[in-house]
């Protein structure tokens, strides 16, 4: 199973300083590591993404859909690794971080490995930049899997997990999507 989250930094609230918020969304460690960075406006935005990508594993295992980011806890192993524990369970997460954007990636098993894409779309309309990103998935998988793209399709669970399809029949191929303002990414 995987998840991904992209934030594009330009357009991620900076407002983040508003009275409670921190207090809402992150553990007494996780503020004092946000508090004592070099650039909190990045930490902050990372904590959130790891926490983005292991719920939608965690969802994708559980079934489970909750709102409390403070029960998703982040610990930072280097500065592109980490883990998110929920409970007993744990997932590993690997950021890429630029000046524009950062996108994690959380899987159970830290040494399987996977592929993802990032991509920069102007902001038409959302269902523009989803659509777009439901394609390159599919041309991905295509290619990779060797499979005619024409008979792929992707389909949501109830909780909202996107699913592939290969004529008709659920594959066993994890995939996961994240858009945040500019930026769009898929990771299977």
């Amino acid at each position: 199973m995987i998840g991904n989250d992209i934030v594009d930094l330009k357009y991620s609230p900076s407002n983040w300083k508003r009275p409670r918020f921190l207090d809402k969304v992150f553990t007494k460690n996780e503020r004092s590591l946000i508090l004592s960075s070099e650039n909190e406006h990045q930490t902050i935005w990372l904590l959130w993404s790891m926490k983005e990508a292991a719920y939608k594993v965690h969802v994708q295992q559980f079934g489970e859909r909750f709102f409390n980011p403070k029960r998703l806890v982040c610990e930072l192993i280097s500065e592109k690794n980490g883990l998110v524990k929920i409970e007993d369970n744990i997932y590993f997460t690997t950021s890429i971080i630029t000046g524009d954007y950062l996108h994690t990636i959380a899987k159970l098993d830290k040494n399987k490995t996977s592929l993802s894409s990032i991509f920069y779309i102007e902001i038409v309309s959302h269902d523009v930049q989803s659509n777009a990103l439901k394609k390159a998935l599919l041309k991905s998988v295509s290619k990779t899997e060797q499979l005619p793209i024409k008979d792929l399709e992707i389909k949501k669970t109830v909780n909202g997990i996107p699913e592939l399809f290969y004529e008709g029949y659920k594959l066993t191929l994890s995939v996961s999507l994240t858009h945040c303002g500019r930026f769009s990414g898929f990771a299977y």
